[in-house]
């Protein structure tokens, strides 16, 4: 049985990246080759990543042979949830979750509440945990 996972590939991929990036010196960068490769990334892959964490402000880059990306956000005050909401993180809980979901016992069901919580505790986590708090470097790979 194939089970689904509650975030995609791209989306570890993406948070990943960004604690890497993290955890460059302040003015250096890494090209996505080298990024793609230290993180055992395909070059294609990350590329696509990056463009997506830099059309959402994330990440910067320094075009030309000898150039690279970077992280242009904060990492004290980029969350989780920027990120993964910069790959499309649209996870509901439960279907009953989804805007325009009609359910018969929705008025009635005890279970519809706890998804609700449990949803909003998680956003509220992931919106919380800071990349300052998860860098990933060199050494610690």
């Amino acid at each position: 049985m194939r089970r689904n996972s509650f975030i995609s590939r791209e989306q570890d991929y993406a948070l990943r990246m960004t604690a890497f990036l993290a955890g460059l010196p302040k003015g250096e960068f890494i090209s996505v080759p080298k990024l793609a490769q230290k993180l055992f990334i395909s070059q294609k892959f990350a590329s696509r990543i990056i463009h997506k964490l830099k059309k959402a402000n994330i990440t910067d880059s320094i075009q030309g042979k000898y150039g690279g990306v970077f992280l242009k956000a904060n990492p004290k005050k980029l969350s989780m949830y920027d990120v993964l909401d910069a790959i499309g993180f649209k996870v509901k809980f439960n279907d009953c979750l989804k805007e325009n979901f009609v359910c018969e016992l929705m008025f009635g069901c005890k279970f519809h509440s706890l998804w609700i919580n449990e949803e909003k505790l998680l956003m509220d986590k992931l919106k919380n945990q800071k990349f300052s708090d998860y860098i990933l470097t060199e050494q610690n790979l």
